[in-house]
């Protein structure tokens, strides 16, 4: 194969996978916001496209996000937050209850039990090195996360 073409082969690879990492961080996002407002996820989603989706695309140098990845695992939190929320607290330490963590920590734990356990669409390892790498680019502790993510990963549901 020649060299141009390998190079963009790895280059189209290389922003699909950012646009997954984008997504990732939009629905983060979404689901911070959801946590102080009630509102329908719907409407909450396309406020967040309408109005602060442009600088998320500015600021990774991309021009879309995985839409349909943004809205299938966004939707599917706020669908089984109940359900997520119990297997979050149950992979916590003893001396560490639900409602320590921030509402950063539960909105990157939630969306990545959902990938973990109920969406399934990714391997374990790329579902854990994502929410791990997000938790640190928004100030949280990266080994407190990979933690419970290992945890929660040898689960089955």
């Amino acid at each position: 194969m020649n060299k141009s073409l390998i190079k963009v082969k790895d280059n189209v690879r290389h922003i699909s996978i950012i646009k997954k990492t984008a997504a990732r961080i939009c629905s983060t996002q979404v689901l911070y916001g959801a946590a102080f407002l009630e509102s329908d996820i719907d409407l909450l989603i396309k406020s967040y496209m309408d109005n602060y989706l442009e600088t998320v695309l500015i600021e990774l140098g991309i021009k879309k996000i995985d839409t349909d990845l943004f809205t299938s695992i966004t939707k599917g939190v706020q669908k089984n937050k109940i359900s997520i929320d119990d297997i979050i607290s149950r992979h916590l330490s003893k001396d560490w209850s639900f409602s320590r963590l921030s509402e950063t920590e539960k909105s990157v734990l939630r969306l990545a039990t959902y990938e973990l356990l109920f969406d399934k669409k990714f391997k374990k390892i790329t579902i854990i090195n994502e929410y791990i790498s997000i938790v640190e680019s928004f100030g949280g502790n990266p080994n407190f996360a990979n933690g419970i993510l290992e945890s929660i990963s040898n689960k089955k549901l």
